[in-house]
C-alpha cells in the first residue's frame, strides 16, 4: 500500500463513522499514535501522570483532571484547582477544561454556553466578576460561542494541571467554601444549596 492509498483508506473509514465525537476521538488516536506525540509526559512532584498521549486516548480520562462521559462530553474531576480566589478558580477551570477537551476529544474549542458555563456553575465560581475576568483573558480565544486556547494559554493550562496534581500544595479557595445568608438569615454553605 502506498501513501495515497493509506490516506484514502483512513478517510473512508473516518467518513463511515456517523458519530462526529467518535470520528474526532479516532482521528486524535491516529494522530497521537503515529505523529510522534506518544512520548509526551506530564511531570509532577509525585511522578508521571500518564505514560503517554495514547494512554489518555485509550483510557478516556486524565486522572485527577477530567474524563470523557459516555455521551462524549468532558467532565472535570478536579477537587482542588489550587486557586487563590473564585476568579482565579474560574480562569484555571476554563484553561483546564479546554486543554482536556483537546486531549480527550481532539476538538480545539468548546461551547461557552453548553460546556464552559455549566462547569463554572458546578464549581460555584460563575458570576459577573468571573465573566469579566474570562472575557479579558488574552489567551482564551472566542469565536462566536466557541472558546479555545492560544499556544501560550495551553502552556499555562499545563502549569495549572501540574499544580493541581501536586499533592503538596493546597489552594486557598475551594468550591462550596463561600458562605451566604439564606432567606431565614442563618449562614448556609454553598454546597448545601442548589
Amino acid at each position: 500500500m502506498d501513501e495515497l492509498d493509506c490516506m484514502r483508506a483512513i478517510e473512508e473509514n473516518l467518513q463511515a463513522l456517523t458519530d462526529e465525537a467518535a470520528r474526532t476521538r479516532v482521528a486524535a488516536w491516529v494522530t497521537a499514535k503515529y505523529a510522534g506525540q506518544t512520548s509526551r509526559v506530564l511531570k509532577t512532584d509525585g511522578g508521571d501522570v500518564l505514560a503517554n498521549v495514547e494512554e489518555i486516548t485509550e483510557s478516556g480520562q486524565i486522572p485527577g483532571i477530567a474524563k470523557l462521559s459516555s455521551g462524549g462530553d468532558i467532565q472535570l474531576t478536579v477537587r482542588d484547582f489550587k486557586a487563590r480566589s473564585a476568579n482565579d478558580a474560574a480562569t484555571r477551570l476554563v484553561h483546564v477544561f479546554l486543554w482536556a477537551t483537546k486531549k480527550l476529544t481532539g476538538r480545539v474549542s468548546a461551547s461557552s454556553k453548553m460546556a464552559i458555563v455549566p462547569a463554572l456553575r458546578k464549581y460555584r465560581c460563575y458570576d459577573g466578576n468571573t465573566r469579566s475576568v474570562i472575557a479579558r483573558d488574552k489567551g482564551i480565544v472566542r469565536d462566536g460561542d466557541e472558546l479555545s486556547l492560544d499556544f501560550h494559554a495551553e502552556q499555562l493550562a499545563e502549569r495549572f494541571i501540574k499544580e493541581i496534581l501536586d499533592s503538596g500544595t493546597e489552594g486557598k479557595w475551594k468550591p462550596g467554601s463561600t458562605k451566604r445568608r439564606s432567606s431565614r438569615g442563618d449562614r448556609t454553605d454553598w454546597s448545601e444549596s442548589a
